[in-house]
């Protein structure tokens, strides 16, 4: 019987630690933990070591499968000889041992199984509640905290790697009159619609969020600050043309933006901030709506100046007539 626990034996010890690993991290992180940047990265190390954990169930699982096939074929072997007296008798015990044997194995592979499973969903699990956790529940894009952590890692690629990136805050003209005209049902439903809107005029790795209210905000990866006024021009004229209905009330209502448009110079520095990127944007947007709303802006951070989207971009800068036009944004 010592032989069948020296076969089994590791094959409990280690289902039972990878229970026992699965309910320690499981445990980590479900404590309480109010500061956002730690529970992120609880959640990214939770989800690496269920993934680790999983891995190393599946090979253990597989070692097991190999085992009892092995005992199997013993068994077989067993079965086929021909013998009698005691020689029959120590036989029949063998045959008794490599069933219990197989027995075991099996056991040990349901709670393999299990154990697999069980990991399973608490990786989805705690995917979902990452996801929901960074998405705006009304508009279905990122909230403030998911674009906090994109402009964030945009910055830091900037820095590190060079990759330029643009912010673009766009601001729904008029909205307080869409609430107090249709009720803020109809409002929600505009916020709804405005940010589908805006995920499907942008490329798949371009980021959206709800940035408050009736304001949204766009982080292009990868992109001069050029083509982000482009980006910024074409969803502005689209947008004006869009009818957004409205259910309920069986009307539609037109939408204009006010946008911003601002990105980081071209010489990484630890001196430019997300706070630098978000008040050079939003100093834009508040140009464009001084000027009438429905209008595009954009922030030169070399030339620390503002610019309506018209004004051609250059290797060298805007036109000495265009800087002259300009005023140099509010400090």
């Amino acid at each position: 019987m010592s032989w069948t626990l020296y076969y089994v034996l590791p094959w409990v010890l280690a289902s039972i630690a990878v229970g026992l690993g699965v309910g320690f991290y499981l445990g980590f992180t479900t404590r309480a933990n109010h500061e956002r940047q730690l529970a992120t990265r609880e959640r990214a190390r939770t989800l690496q070591v269920l993934g680790e954990l999983l891995k190393a169930s599946q090979e253990l699982s597989h070692d097991v499968d190999v085992h009892t096939a092995e005992i199997q074929e013993v068994g077989q072997h067993i079965v086929q000889l021909e013998l009698e007296g005691e020689l029959g008798q120590a036989q029949q015990l063998l045959l008794r041992e490599v069933a219990a044997v197989i027995r075991a194995n099996r056991k040990l592979e349901d709670d393999l199984q299990y154990a697999q499973m069980r990991m399973e969903q608490q990786a989805q699990e705690i995917d979902r509640t990452r996801r929901l956790a960074r998405t705006d529940p009304l508009s279905g894009v990122g909230n403030r905290r998911a674009f906090d952590e994109m402009l964030q890692f945009a910055l830091a690629q900037w820095r590190r790697e060079q990759k330029s990136f643009a912010l673009v805050l766009a601001d729904v003209d008029h909205f307080k009159w869409i609430n107090d005209t249709h009720g803020h049902p109809a409002g929600d439903q505009v916020v709804s619609q405005v940010a589908q809107f805006l995920r499907r005029s942008v490329r798949q790795e371009d980021f959206v969020a709800r940035y408050g209210g009736d304001e949204f905000a766009l982080i292009l990866p990868e992109v001069s600050l050029q083509q982000a006024v482009e980006v910024a021009e074409r969803i502005r004229q689209e947008v004006a043309v869009t009818p957004f209905e409205l259910s309920g009330i069986s009307e539609t209502v037109a939408i204009t933006f006010s946008i911003g448009v601002a990105g980081p110079p071209a010489e990484p520095s630890e001196e430019i901030t997300s706070e630098t990127i978000l008040r050079w944007a939003d100093q834009a947007l508040y140009r464009s709506k001084a000027a009438g709303r429905n209008k595009v802006h954009w922030y030169h951070p070399e030339l620390e100046q503002i610019f309506p989207a018209d004004v051609a971009l250059k290797p060298d800068g805007p036109s000495s007539a265009a800087i002259s036009s300009a005023t140099a944004p509010e400090k």
